[in-house]
């Protein structure tokens, strides 16, 4: 009994030994796997995604499927000015990105500059922004951009072929956002789309391979070099949102694109901009759209304290300035 009782421990021993190492082995690969995971970049993990015909985006999905980040688009100019910071600030702390992307065709862009400066003293939005090199598009399927709206037109191509590349948040650089951005990064491609107008590209929030994206880019084969917005909003909205509005979710008003919400930062006191989500401030059109231009022509963190329409509130909230 003393010798088959030894047998049985000395092979309970073995067995032991190798389910230890069996299950050792196990966990050891699966937090291998796990490590891997953490290196795994959001937007790289965004690229597996693919949309089938019925995906709903009405409804979207109940994760997030486009990465949090931000992106700018600036050609000929790296210099930040005083409404590109509040913009900047107002994205920070009313969203919260993890990136920031300025994408730029100024080779070695150099962030300097008294804005730049104030962005640098700030090191939770320091570390989040990143320049990316990129040229500015002069032709597009053969066909020379405009001589007078190249830059503009190069910048709607830009912003497309940026988020089929990354995925994220594309907003202009004038666009003021109010709320969180996270509930629309569950859809697979958004943008304002109101009521008897066209689509408004100056926000667009999408994931990389958002069905939308090559169709809107086909779009240009039929280039329009003497029209201001065919190809950025009529073409696509009539081409494509007519015949499928399910390629979008589709936002009415809440993106601040109408011109006469836009206006009315710089000329109602009672506007309630805190609704929307975002407010694009057209801040290139002030000069005919604003009737108080030639009061305040150019904004800084001086006039700012003082200016008694929205703009000066908003402003003022997110540079944590007291209120007049």
């Amino acid at each position: 009994m003393c010798r088959f009782s030894r047998r049985i421990l000395f092979l309970t021993l073995i067995i032991g030994v190798i389910i230890s190492f069996f299950t050792f082995s196990v966990v050891d690969v699966q937090l291998y796997k796990l490590s891997l995971l953490s290196y795994v970049s959001e937007a790289e993990f965004m690229a597996t995604y693919t949309f089938p015909d019925d995906f709903n985006n009405a409804t979207g999905v109940d994760h997030f499927i486009v990465p949090n980040i931000i992106h700018f688009v600036r050609f000929r100019n790296f210099q930040l000015g005083f409404v590109d910071y509040v913009v900047l600030k107002a994205a920070m702390r009313n969203h919260r990105p993890d990136k920031f992307y300025y994408h730029t065709d100024i080779k070695d862009a150099k962030c300097e500059g008294k804005y730049w400066e104030w962005v640098k003293n700030d090191q939770e939005l320091w570390s989040r922004i990143e320049i990316k090199y990129i040229e500015l598009p002069t032709e597009i399927f053969g066909q020379k951009l405009s001589d007078g709206w190249g830059l503009f037109h190069g910048s709607d191509i830009a912003r497309l072929r940026i988020l089929q590349k990354y995925g994220g948040i594309y907003l202009d650089n004038d666009c003021y956002v109010i709320q969180s951005l996270d509930k629309y990064r569950k859809f697979e491609c958004v943008v304002n789309w109101d009521e008897n107008q066209f689509l408004g590209n100056q926000v667009i929030i999408a994931n990389k391979n958002a069905r939308i994206l090559p169709l809107w880019l086909d779009t240009y084969k039929e280039y329009h070099s003497d029209k201001w917005y065919y190809n950025g909003g009529e073409r696509p909205t009539v081409e494509i949102l007519h015949r499928h509005p399910e390629l979008i979710h589709r936002v009415k008003g809440n993106f601040g694109a109408d011109t006469g919400v836009s206006v009315s930062v710089y000329m109602n006191p009672q506007m309630d901009w805190r609704r929307l989500d975002i407010v694009h401030l057209l801040m290139g059109h002030r000069s005919y759209l604003d009737p108080n231009y030639k009061t305040t022509p150019v904004f800084d963190e001086n006039n700012i304290r003082t200016y008694p329409y929205p703009f000066g509130e908003m402003a003022r909230e997110v540079l944590d300035l007291p209120h007049p």
